[in-house]
């Protein structure tokens, strides 16, 4: 598979072994490649404007501007850009809020197949939204 065909992700996470967590394993997935990642979404927001990215994977809770209010921001800027919600919460309430605000995928984060199962299913069309279990 050439660079060209593959996926761009870009995971915007304040936690540095959660970035590199999550790159080792999608890396691992041939279809699939880290385009970048940032550390807050006001570092998200300056480095998407040069990364080319296909889909973001966006931490919910962060210090500074939170993932649901970048979430905001790229459905408006990057209308093409899908946008998988990634989150410690199992809460209802922040999911319905991630589907509201555009997300295409709500996910925990320690669940990694459910992350890839998201991203598989947003690359097809579809939606992905699973509290755990």
């Amino acid at each position: 598979m050439t660079e060209a065909s593959k996926t761009k992700l870009f995971i915007i996470d304040d936690h540095q072994v959660i970035r590199k967590n999550l790159r080792q394993f999608l890396e691992a997935e041939p279809q699939l490649m880290i385009c970048g990642e940032a550390a807050s979404a006001e570092e998200a927001l300056e480095k998407l404007k040069t990364h080319g990215a296909d889909m973001a994977l966006i931490d919910v809770s962060m210090p500074g501007m939170s993932g649901l209010e970048l979430l905001k921001i790229l459905r408006k800027d990057y209308p093409g850009l899908k946008c998988l919600m990634v989150s410690a919460h199992a809460q209802m309430d922040y999911a319905e809020q991630a589907k509201t605000h555009g997300a295409s995928a709500y996910v925990l984060k320690e669940e990694p197949l459910d992350i890839l199962d998201a991203i598989e299913r947003v690359l097809a069309g579809d939606t992905f939204f699973r509290l755990g279990g």
